[in-house]
């Protein structure tokens, strides 16, 4: 079900009809503060346990079912006793709900281990209901979820993953203080409508940084990034939801749960690490139904990180899933075609139209061609290269470069030396990350080396003869005569 379409009330609900304990499983200790702090203000006998919890209070009122509603980390509810769902059972329980379901697979963009165990307490808590709810599961993930919570025939309730209000953008920057001056300028515009906006960004760091930029132009920002202590995160929290600041400045440790309808705007500065995630955080804002607007600012750089996020990982499984949803984003960045479209696609649902009317793409429709003879000529010449090196080397090569470090190597002997002399380094490194995105190349490290579908195309091409290859003209490469080069290496 998509963001902010009521999943919450699935597992709120019922043990308020029916007068027994309802027990949600959720990832963040930060979220369930929140919701039961909201649910108490309603009236509702609500309360949470974390794993760090020290007082038994809260646990002895939950086995004498003196709650509607009862929070747990996964970690809590795959630590504590037998005797406390024992207990529980008896007082009377009458749902389990996980909540963020997708993080109990690895195929998921919040992969958590302790969620995959909470498969054992199906064999303590015979006969309750069990619900997994999220707003981003492909068919993989929702399959896992089942299997993983060993549901058999379980109800399944998909809704549209269209958020028709929302508008869709993605543009290339440059990391440089002076971007952050521009975009802290374009947010400036947007703080007079009535609503707020979301900055995500990938590091603290940058949460600083842009944060420092938006006060210099007069904009009412807050910060929130994991770091901060409990009471510095309530507070910047407690300033957003009462619309004290404009903008918030935050690592993807802000918004899950955020009961706000007037975001206007999220921007993220940096590229998520799936399309999972971009969907989730995009989707905070335009909750009231309202036109609201989502731009992804991405660099060249964001589109070579598969590879060394899949390198975090700690088993094989996980690391394939990681560079396949990493490569999703990355085509989603560069994509031509309607962007509401494609990420209908990657959840599995066909939108009616070839354009929604409401992305960049759609307003201001962009090129593809056939780059095949280009593909060939770089392929090859990595392959020359025997993947040890990064993007200049090659593309100078094919620039027909005579620098020392060309000579040396007699890469000036190659018959590949100079035959891409017509385009500029910054052409050449455009479509090289666009083949590493398309999974043509591979770059770990700094070093770019032909992938196995990369040496497919080889196999099956040559010098004078390539299979199609149609390929997205970037903004980088519209402009033909800016993109050549206008002047030799000496």
């Amino acid at each position: 079900m998509a963001t902010g379409s009521g999943k919450s009330l699935c597992y709120q609900v019922p043990p308020l009809v029916v007068g027994k304990t309802g027990v949600v499983v959720s990832p963040l200790l930060s979220l369930m503060q929140d919701q039961v702090m909201a649910l108490k203000q309603r009236g509702i006998r609500a309360e949470y346990m974390g794993s760090s919890q020290t007082d038994s209070t809260v646990q002895s009122r939950a086995e004498s079912g003196q709650f509607d509603i009862l929070y747990m980390t996964p970690e809590k509810a795959c630590k504590i006793p037998d005797s406390f769902w024992s207990k529980l059972l008896r007082a009377g329980i009458c749902l389990f709900a996980v909540d963020e379901a997708h993080c109990i697979s690895e195929w998921g963009h919040d992969f958590r281990m302790d969620y995959k165990r909470l498969d054992k307490l199906r064999g303590i808590l015979v006969g309750v209901p069990f619900i997994g709810l999220t707003a981003t599961a492909t068919k993989k993930v929702q399959m896992d979820i089942v299997n993983s919570l060993k549901m058999k025939n379980p109800y399944y309730r998909i809704g549209s993953f269209d958020r028709g209000n929302l508008f869709y953008g993605v543009k290339l920057f440059n990391r440089t203080q002076s971007f952050v001056h521009e975009l802290a300028q374009e947010v400036s515009k947007f703080v007079h409508t009535d609503g707020s906006t979301i900055i995500y960004c990938t590091t603290i760091k940058d949460v600083y940084q842009v944060f420092i930029s938006l006060k210099e132009v007069g904009i009412k920002a807050g910060i929130y990034h994991s770091e901060m202590d409990n009471k510095a995160r309530a507070e910047s929290h407690r300033l957003f939801i009462r619309d004290e600041v404009d903008v918030m400045v935050a690592t993807i440790a802000f918004g899950m749960g955020i009961d706000k309808p007037n975001i206007r705007q999220v921007i993220h500065y940096g590229c998520p690490k799936s399309l999972e995630s971009y969907y989730q955080e995009s989707g905070r804002c335009g909750r009231d139904g309202m036109a609201s607007v989502c731009w992804l600012y991405y660099t060249r750089s964001d589109l070579t990180k598969a590879e060394f996020y899949a390198g975090e990982c700690q088993t094989e499984s996980r690391r394939r899933a990681v560079i396949k949803s990493m490569r999703a984003v990355q085509q989603y960045c560069i994509s031509t075609t309607c962007r509401r479209k494609f990420l209908l696609a990657y959840f599995g649902e066909i939108f009616p139209s070839d354009k929604c009317g409401n992305c960049d793409n759609c307003i201001s429709p962009k090129k593809e061609m056939d780059m095949s003879r280009e593909a060939y000529l770089l392929m090859a010449c990595i392959q020359s290269c025997r993947g040890t090196c990064g993007l200049n080397m090659p593309v100078d090569i094919l620039r027909g470069s005579r620098a020392k470090k060309i000579l040396a190597a007699e890469y000036d002997k190659l018959p590949l030396h100079g035959l891409g002399k017509d385009y500029s380094a910054n052409w050449w490194k455009t479509l090289a990350y666009q083949l590493i995105s398309y999974g043509y190349l591979m770059e770990i490290y700094r070093n770019v080396s032909v992938s196995r579908k990369g040496e497919q195309f080889l196999s099956s091409a040559g010098p004078d003869h390539q299979p199609p290859l149609v390929l997205p003209v970037t903004s980088e490469m519209v402009d033909d005569e800016d993109n050549k080069s206008t002047s030799g290496e000496k």
